[in-house]
């Protein structure tokens, strides 16, 4: 198999490791605005494969550049900057080059990326949306566990980090401009009678959410993610979910910092004339934290995505709790990455295998809930991303 990653930052280096230890890859292509970094990958991985590693300049904004490097690639991973989604899938369409990425730039994106389901069967081609961590292995390990009851009443996507970091300032473990623009944006959730809605302000609904040792008690509040667009549409409404929503477990810092670039006008992406030059000034901040990769070694605590899923089984009410937890320093030693970035970089090079296997053979545009879950979480434990589940049952009350 012939694959191409578009965006070699961090996530994309993760993936890029990942492949070459594939027997289906034969080669791969690592495609960026700026080649350093890719370029200096490419020097380390041909040391431990026969792998036909080549580096490309690409701008993913450019659907011609993105086309230039898709002759004879079968599968391209765009781990870039979800904005640029829509651009990279058209280059996919003109190519027929099968399609995934980890992220869009919103619920409004991710349905219109969708919305190109009959382009893209009529192309022969598959295309994955928001197939990272999370979203990506959270949508399935949903779909794990609602496979497992009965009946659903509510799917629940928690993010939960008790880590502590070496840097002394502002940072992000994964994509800056992502953090920025999700944690500000105001909350999504579908509820079964009204669809998706919006809580009114960022940071809703606080709660304390115990994640799975040795992470414990954590404050959490809802905020904007792909999880509530579909979950609810694609595999909760048939089971009679009511419900879904994702949080997102934040620092009283990394809050009140944020609440504060907000009311500065900071965290806008239109452009101002600062002493004649025009500048976003997000790109400013973003500028000025460090990138999640760097952060690599610095990290220290635990990082743990998962789906907590409640409903019936056997006229017995359940939850299912579907969960990855990572080491940050443990995954450090292994790797030399950072656990939020690894365990982001891992769920598509899944796909690739699938997809290589012939296990994975729809067309069209789809989330990652979509993708059987059984095999998809075999292959991921396999690959070293391990997950468990933690069941609860209890009595429905009798009424006499």
């Amino acid at each position: 198999m012939r694959v191409a990653i578009l965006g070699v930052g961090g996530v994309g280096q993760v993936s890029a490791c990942e492949l070459i230890k594939s027997r289906f890859v034969t080669k791969l292509v690592l495609a960026d605005i700026s080649i350093g970094p890719a370029a200096e990958l490419a020097l380390e991985l041909r040391r431990e494969t026969d792998v036909d590693i080549q580096v490309k300049r690409v701008d993913a904004r450019d659907v011609s550049s993105v086309r230039s490097i898709l002759g004879d690639i079968d599968l391209l991973l765009h781990i870039g900057l979800p904005e640029n989604n829509l651009a990279v899938m058209e280059a996919c369409l003109h190519t027929r080059t099968h399609y995934i990425d980890t992220a869009s730039c919103g619920p409004q994106w991710l349905q219109k990326q969708l919305s190109w389901n009959d382009r893209f069967r009529e192309a022969g081609i598959l295309g994955i949306m928001g197939l990272g961590c999370d979203p990506g292995f959270s949508n399935i390990a949903a779909r794990y566990a609602v496979d497992a009851l009965d009946e659903v009443d509510a799917i629940l996507i928690r993010d939960g980090d008790n880590s502590v970091v070496d840097y002394d300032g502002f940072c992000s473990y994964f994509s800056p401009q992502t953090a920025i623009q999700e944690c500000l944006a105001k909350p999504n959730y579908w509820t079964a009678s009204k669809g998706e809605q919006y809580y009114p302000t960022p940071f809703a609904n606080k709660e304390e959410f115990e994640f799975p040792e040795p992470i414990g008690w954590l404050d959490c509040y809802n905020v904007e993610h792909e999880e509530a667009t579909t979950l609810g549409e694609t595999i909760g409404r048939a089971k009679g979910c009511q419900y879904v929503d994702f949080k997102y477990a934040l620092h009283p810092e990394f809050v009140n910092t944020l609440k504060v670039l907000r009311y500065l006008g900071l965290d806008s992406d239109e452009e101002i004339e600062v002493k004649g030059v025009r500048v976003a000034p997000r790109d400013v901040v973003v500028t000025t934290m460090p990138k999640p990769v760097d952060l690599a070694g610095k990290i220290h605590g635990y990082s743990s995505v998962g789906a907590l899923v409640k409903g019936r089984k056997d006229n017995k009410r359940k939850e299912v709790y579907v969960y990855t937890i990572a080491n940050h320093d443990e995954v450090f030693q292994k790797t030399e990455f950072q656990a939020t970035i690894w365990q982001t970089g891992i769920p598509p090079v899944v796909a690739v295998d699938m997809m290589a296997e012939g296990l994975l053979t729809m067309t069209g545009c789809i989330p990652p809930e979509l993708i059987d879950p059984i095999p998809f979480l075999e292959r991921l434990k396999a690959r070293g991303m391990n997950w468990d589940v933690i069941e609860k049952t209890s009595p429905l009350l009798q009424i006499t």
